[in-house]
């Protein structure tokens, strides 16, 4: 499965230290397999660490409008998960007027067993 940054619901931005943590609500997820179902998985976080940022991370929250995160030769707009890599990173996420700018030395986005998955029944 993979995370797709761009219509995924953010729940709220935490900082600590040297950490940012983005909370998903509703994080968008694109089947990866022929056959595949998408959806939403709810309780995702994708943890930054070694992290330095730009913009006001108590005011993103809500729909994103865009998302990448970037090594040095690679844009990634999605995200296979489970996702745990060293960096360096850049990650750039843009909300209803706010946009925050991440850039860290590690990476992780990794379900947990509380996580929930819920399918999508567009058409």
């Amino acid at each position: 499965m993979r995370l797709a940054f761009a219509d995924s619901e953010v729940a709220r931005v935490e900082a600590n230290g040297d950490l940012l943590r983005i909370v998903f609500a509703a994080a968008a997820i694109e089947p990866t397999l022929a056959g595949g179902e998408g959806g939403y998985l709810l309780g995702l976080a994708l943890e930054l660490s070694g992290a330095r940022w730009q913009g006001g991370a108590a005011a993103c929250f809500g729909r994103l409008r865009e998302g990448s995160l970037s090594d040095a030769v690679t844009r990634f707009t999605a995200i296979e998960l489970p996702f745990d890599g060293d960096g360096p990173w850049r990650a750039e996420f843009t909300f209803h007027g706010e946009r925050l700018t991440v850039d860290a030395a590690h990476a992780r986005c990794v379900p947990d067993a509380a996580a929930v998955f819920r399918a999508s029944y567009a058409c």
